[in-house]
């Protein structure tokens, strides 16, 4: 029945005694035996009229009330009310009602937003928080998240949303409980009606961990439809890049500090601007021949000769996958590699572009415009690290330390290397070319041989190369057989494909390279001698194929002793663990990304293993490790010794053969050919001296040298000394 509440300040709003379907969830301060009605003002106050346990009514009063204090929501597409009250005196309580009738809803709106301290100064605010409707780019599994916390609402993919709904400073706003888990720039946003009070929304969205297409705003009334209708279509034209948007922090656009903006990204094009006055501050095209991007989906630099470089740090590790996702971007990224202008970081942050040209290497972005000469460049020295490297260039007049992705610093490195080395005379040339011979040596022993033992140090669990030359021991938890048991799965699987590649395409590859070398004397067609060294190769390359047997057997045998399901076991990422841009895009793409060491980067990330594995076989466990630790520690520097000594012969004619061409090449073709010839001299010579992935700590020179000093101490038992 109804109840008697005398005087009252302000406007009543909602009295929950004339809604007989009201009831009390939850209370704490009051009476036991009581019942409890509340009423809402346009104050706003709220008050709570206790009937108490001896017939004593007590009324309560919040007055002024505010948010969170007097938590408002309309649920159930806006037709429910809910009451969350704390109020003095210790008391509390929470109240559902019914569906509302169209004349009490009408009445809430008189609430006006009010219980938000803030609300005169939006452009519009919703009555009280409302429902919202959320639009999933993908479905989620909700199964997944019934156990989850109240607490961790903001990793939770809701089927409905409570929040006030808010638009000032050109922004979209939901917020909740002192939260914004929603927002939106206006511009980046279509609206339309959805029956006499609904709104639909379309622009993408992060919530949580989930991609929105939209949403659907369940505004109460029509008078309040109409008037969010007006705010947004008062806020100007439709957007331009339509995609999905998420705060970043800008570096390089107007000043060395950073700068909050929105990235709203689309297939074809990524687009920051102000959040508050929605300045378009950068377009970048996608499909822009002249478009670089390096970095990470964490932290990268972006550069176009219209904006300079930017450096882009997105907090959002949804966000990140979709900017790695995106084709057009990715594509952007993989040529950046190998254009010769490469975007980086100095050491505090600021965004360069590094060029390279005959006369010097160039360094430009905000506050930053050098020109270092080859001939002043006294050291360069690289710091390996991840998931960003630093290159550090002394010079007569400067000291530069650049920080970039490990690829990128590589190829900076390779770079600086090439233009010094072309900067020698051509009578040079067969100089050059003897020491790139030389340096095959060990591109031969990394490429060939360097996937096992990145596999070895990670079965060992991220040991140096002082620590290759240990065995890998029996496990003795499940959780370390089961981790141990992966990534020689993985790793034996990857090593036999590697194995094939390096028997059937390295010879071809090289002879392409070679090839590609001499283009410029012989117009791109292929000298007779060059083709039928391939065959050579492939002769020179046959003892492979018997490790190929050993690690096919190994492989077999590991399926045997595990009761393992390779279908449940971990996959290899090609996309890096770090979602690094471009890491596809080294200068030789058989080898560019080893399988081994992407599945060691897994784990050294710290992902979780959820193959379970259990041993059936004590014996069979060590019996495939010992055949493993004889395999790394005899059997592949035996053989990487062989496979050198057939190789080297053919690889020396070869550059001996392509001196003589060179020696004939008309005076137009000796620059070209110098170039390319100091490029595969500093490219053999850089990549010694880096990993060969973001997830190895192993140099690859590491590698060579640990395979011949390894051979020098194998043991002979069968042959007698004398």
């Amino acid at each position: 029945m109804p109840v008697s509440w005398g005087a009252v300040r302000g406007r009543v709003v909602f009295d929950s005694s004339l809604h007989p379907m009201t009831m009390e969830q939850w209370s704490s301060g009051f009476s036991w035996t009581g019942t409890r009605s509340v009423l809402l003002t346009d104050r706003p106050a709220v008050y709570v009229h206790d009937t108490g346990g001896l017939g004593v009514p007590v009324i309560t009063t919040l007055d002024p009330a505010a948010d969170p204090d007097a938590t408002i929501e309309l649920v159930g597409k806006s037709t429910r009310l809910l009451a969350d009250l704390r109020l003095p005196e210790g008391r509390a309580i929470r109240l559902a009602s019914g569906p509302l009738p169209a004349p009490a809803l009408e009445a809430l709106t008189g609430l006006r937003g009010r219980l938000m301290p803030d609300a005169a100064a939006m452009d519009f605010i919703s009555p009280c928080a409302i429902s919202i409707t959320p639009w999933y780019e993908t479905e989620p599994d909700r199964t997944a998240q019934e156990d989850e916390d109240d607490e961790d609402d903001d990793e939770s993919a809701p089927e409905e949303l409570v929040a006030y709904v808010v638009v000032a400073r050109g922004r979209l706003r939901l917020r909740r409980r002192g939260k914004i888990p929603l927002e939106w720039p206006v511009n980046r946003i279509t609206v339309t009606p959805a029956g006499p009070s609904a709104v639909e929304l379309r622009g993408g969205a992060l919530l949580g961990g989930h991609f929105l297409t939209g949403a659907t705003l369940h505004l109460v009334t029509p008078l309040v439809q109409r008037a969010f209708l007006a705010v947004i279509r008062a806020a100007g034209p439709g957007p331009g890049t339509v995609g999905t948007s998420a705060p970043v922090l800008l570096r390089g656009l107007g000043g060395a500090a950073a700068a909050k903006a929105d990235c709203v990204l689309s297939e074809k094009a990524i687009e920051f601007q102000a959040p508050d006055t929605q300045r378009v501050l950068a377009h970048f095209d996608l499909g822009d021949p002249n478009l670089r991007i390096a970095g990470t989906a964490e932290r990268f630099v972006v550069f176009s000769p219209a904006h300079g470089p930017v450096t882009v740090e997105c907090a959002s590790e949804a966000f990140g996958r979709r900017l790695y996702q995106n084709a057009e971007l990715r594509a952007a990224a993989e040529r950046t590699l190998t254009s010769g202008v490469l975007p980086a970081e100095l050491a505090d942050g600021r965004p360069v572009a590094c060029a390279f040209t005959p006369e010097g290497m160039r360094v430009k972005g905000a506050g930053v415009n050098l020109r270092v000469p080859y001939q002043g460049i006294r050291s360069v020295e690289c710091e390996p690290g991840v998931p960003r490297a630093t290159m550090r260039l002394k010079s007569e007049r400067t000291e530069l330390a650049i920080v970039a992705q490990p690829e990128l610093v590589q190829a900076l490195h390779i770079e600086v290397k090439a233009w010094s080395n072309a900067s020698a005379s051509a009578r040079q040339l067969p100089d050059m070319l003897r020491a790139a011979v030389g340096l095959e040596d060990d591109y031969l022993l990394y490429t060939v041989f360097g996937p096992f033992y990145e596999l070895h140090a990670a079965l060992l669990g991220d040991v140096g190369a002082d620590g290759l030359g240990g065995p890998v021991t029996l496990p003795d938890t499940p959780e370390e057989r089961s981790r141990v048991a992966a990534v020689l799965q993985v790793g034996l699987s990857e090593l036999q494909g590697h194995l094939d590649q390096v028997g059937f395409v390295l010879p071809a590859f090289l002879r392409h390279r070679d090839a590609h070398l001499l283009a410029p004397v012989t117009g791109g067609a292929e000298p007779d001698w060059l083709k039928a060294g391939e065959a050579r190769l492939r002769t020179a390359f046959a003892p492979v194929q018997r490790v190929a047997a050993e690690t096919g057997q190994l492989a077999a045998q590991l399926a045997r002793v595990m009761d393992l399901d390779p279908s449940a076991l971990p996959k290899v990422s090609y996309a890096g663990a770090a979602l690094s841009f471009g890491a596809a895009a080294l200068l030789n793409p058989v080898f560019a990304v080893s399988g081994i060491s992407q599945a060691y980067s897994s784990h050294a990330q710290g992902e979780q293993r959820k193959a379970q594995v259990t041993a059936q076989s004590e014996r069979g466990w060590a019996v495939v490790l010992d055949r493993w630790n004889a395999l790394v520690s005899s059997s592949l520097p035996v053989l990487s010794y062989v496979l050198t000594e057939n190789v080297f012969a053919l690889r020396w004619e070869t550059a001996r053969r392509i001196g003589q061409e060179i020696g004939t090449a008309p005076e137009t073709a000796r620059l070209p050919l110098l170039r390319a010839v100091a490029r595969r001299l500093a490219t053999l010579d850089v990549m010694r001296r880096h990993p060969g992935g973001s997830g190895v700590r192993l140099r690859r020179g590491e590698i060579a040298d640990h395979l011949r000093s390894a051979r020098e101490t194998v043991r002979t038992p069968r042959f007698l000394d004398f």
